[in-house]
């Protein structure tokens, strides 16, 4: 009965891998308050071991859980850890945008104002038509679209710089 057990904790093992690499934006975005090592605990052991409270008795649970562990959660825990570290960085043109709009956090909202807020400023219909206006524009806009695409694609919907 536990080399059963044993080969059900293993294959829960893998299916919540499976569903943390495939559904990791959403996880994090549930989880992201958590550390790496207390998200492993309650993510992967804990629902695991709540499903298997139900077929398996506590003792075969505990002598299965920890014979699967001790084999395979270092790598499991790596790939939490790699995940779970770089969630926390932005990419470096989303940095950079982030700090030529002077903004501490991405959200649709304060990005779209502070935009508006510079175009208003630097659009060469106010400032000038020189060479340095139309750059600055481009500049503009060419943030303004990197910030979109990021928020647009699910990165992140609102985060703080690091």
């Amino acid at each position: 009965m536990s080399s059963f057990c044993r080969k059900v904790v293993e294959y829960m093992y893998d299916i919540k891998l499976n569903q943390f690499l495939s559904s990791f934006r959403e996880i994090h975005r549930r989880y992201g308050d958590l550390d790496a090592d207390s998200f492993f605990r309650e993510w992967f052991d804990r629902s695991i071991i709540r499903e298997l409270i139900f077929y398996f008795s506590p003792s075969a649970i505990i002598r299965s859980f920890e014979e699967v562990k001790t084999k395979r959660e270092k790598l499991y825990k790596t790939y939490v850890r790699i995940y779970w570290s770089a969630s926390r960085r932005y990419p470096a043109k989303v940095e950079e945008a982030l700090r030529f709009f002077g903004l501490r956090e991405i959200s649709e909202e304060a990005l779209k104002s502070r935009y508006r807020e510079m175009v208003r400023k630097y659009h060469p219909d106010r400032a000038g038509k020189n060479g340095e206006t139309h750059r600055r524009m481009v500049k503009i806009n060419y943030y303004y679209q990197v910030l979109r695409r990021y928020i647009r694609d699910g990165c992140l919907q609102t985060a703080e710089v690091g």
